[in-house]
């Protein structure tokens, strides 16, 4: 499966107290790296957010963002009469006390501390339901955000296995290619040979001569290099093809397959081939950076 380690979502919760926003986005990241950010009121919840994005991907960088747009009601503050009621008694027992005649000026007494009470959620006989909200916010979030990366995510595999039917047609043209150039090859040192001997006064011993090219023909050999290419793109389909993204796997493959056309490319002289390499090494090249998109 092809999913990109590149997504962004933003989803919304209503409750009673309020509506609850959450916007995930994500980058590419060598690694598994999480940011979230949590309005004063949840600090408390931010290791929750953490384990449980933990789980839900393997590797790139993501920030989860939520937000609380209060209910205006429930953020209405409540005079606490009772608290209210001792600091009047207490500050007109001091103006008695001191001989002060001015008034009491019970808008400063609002502002002392616990005359006004805010709702709170959160609280310990709340945490249950706070935690069955957070769940299905973040549950909702990371859906549409898996969405989106799975989309991204086709649309690279696409153009990866473009790129690898391509490599795979270059392979073929070097596999037609070298039946020619070996043949030319072995010629043109027999040629060599001859005319080299002849000029010495020596006859070309065809026993003697047939053991070199043996053993070049071992050394110029890629036949073998062929068939592990071969054998590397069809191990990179059926790995894309997996139930879950493997980045990390293609990457290794996207390696060896690097591995096998570098080396075909050193072991031959002819031009055309060598220029296919190359040509080969540029459709990887375009394979590789798409991969680093993958999770």
């Amino acid at each position: 499966m092809y999913i990109s380690m590149t997504g962004f979502s933003r989803t919304q919760l209503q409750r009673p107290w309020g509506t609850l926003n959450i916007e995930l986005s994500s980058v590419n990241h060598r690694y598994q790296e999480i940011t979230v950010k949590l309005p004063r009121d949840f600090a408390g919840w931010e290791p929750w957010f953490h384990q449980k994005l933990r789980a839900v991907f393997r590797r790139g960088k993501v920030q989860a963002r939520i937000e609380v747009f209060w209910a205006q009601d429930f953020k209405k503050a409540q005079l606490n009469r009772e608290i209210f009621d001792s600091y009047c008694k207490e500050l007109l027992a001091l103006k008695e006390k001191f001989g002060q005649e001015s008034e009491l000026q019970l808008e400063r007494v609002v502002t002392l501390p616990g005359v006004l009470e805010l709702p709170s959620v959160g609280v310990d006989d709340d945490t249950y339901k706070l935690e069955e909200t957070f769940s299905e916010l973040l549950e909702n979030g990371v859906k549409a955000w898996r969405e989106m990366r799975a989309l991204e995510g086709g649309h690279l595999r696409d153009e990866i296995l473009l790129h690898l039917e391509n490599i795979e047609t270059l392979a073929a043209k070097i596999a037609g290619r070298w039946q020619t150039a070996r043949d030319d090859a072995f010629n043109a040192v027999r040629t060599r040979i001859s005319e080299t001997l002849e000029k010495l006064g020596c006859a070309l011993e065809e026993g003697r001569f047939l053991q070199e090219i043996t053993i070049m023909a071992d050394k110029w050999d890629i036949a073998e290099e062929l068939a592990r290419l071969k054998s590397h793109i069809e191990k990179f389909r059926l790995t894309g093809d997996e139930t879950l993204s493997s980045g990390r796997k293609l990457d290794f493959l996207t390696q060896e397959i690097n591995r096998e056309i570098n080396t075909l490319d050193s072991k031959v002289a002819d031009s055309e081939i060598r220029w296919l390499a190359v040509e080969a090494k540029s459709e990887l090249e375009m394979v590789r950076e798409q991969i680093q998109n993958l999770e």
